[in-house]
Formats: C-alpha cells, sequence, structure tokens
C-alpha cells in the first residue's frame, strides 16, 4: 500500500470530518485512481457538502466545505464526465440548473 493513500485516498493534509464520508464513496468508484485532499482554509459561511469548480488535466477540482471552513479536493481520473455525472446520480454535488 502506498504510503499516505489508504482506499485511494491521500491523507498527508487533515480532511474536514464533515465530507470524509463523501470523499471515501468518491474513492470507492471505479472509475477513480485517487483523491487528493489540500490544505483546509478558514472561510466565512457554514454550508457543508461539495461542489465542482472544473475539470483538470488530471481529473476534477472539487471544493469541500464545512462550518467556516473550506478545502480543495482533487480527483484524479481518466474519465471525468462519468464521475461528474455520477456525482450528481448519487448526489454528492449538486445537480445542474
Amino acid at each position: 500500500m502506498p504510503k499516505y493513500r489508504p482506499k485511494k485516498i491521500k491523507v498527508r493534509h487533515h480532511v474536514l470530518s464533515a465530507v470524509r464520508s463523501r470523499l471515501e464513496k468518491i474513492a470507492s468508484f471505479p472509475e477513480v485512481d485517487a483523491v487528493l485532499p489540500g490544505v483546509i482554509k478558514p472561510k466565512k459561511g457554514g454550508s457543508t457538502g461539495l461542489s465542482l469548480q472544473y475539470p483538470t488535466e488530471s481529473g476534477l477540482r472539487l471544493i469541500a466545505r464545512s462550518g467556516g471552513a473550506a478545502q480543495e479536493v482533487f480527483v484524479v481520473t481518466g474519465q471525468g464526465e462519468a464521475v461528474v455525472r455520477r456525482l450528481r446520480e448519487e448526489g454528492l454535488i449538486p445537480a445542474d440548473k
């Protein structure tokens, strides 16, 4: 098992506890190679959840929010559109309006 990567989630940084189970769910998708949480930063607002920011060369960039904090989350995948569709179907990110 690679260092810092139990169950495809890199745990070098802390993970917002309110979204940990959602990240574990994302990591269980067969299309996902890795989930990389970034640094936690303080933010105003109390919303909780995940939102899609934009696709990257290696996958997707999400923002996780939890009670005054925000964290970048990078999802490594070669099938970005399929992962976004599945995230919406499972209610992990908001559907398009």
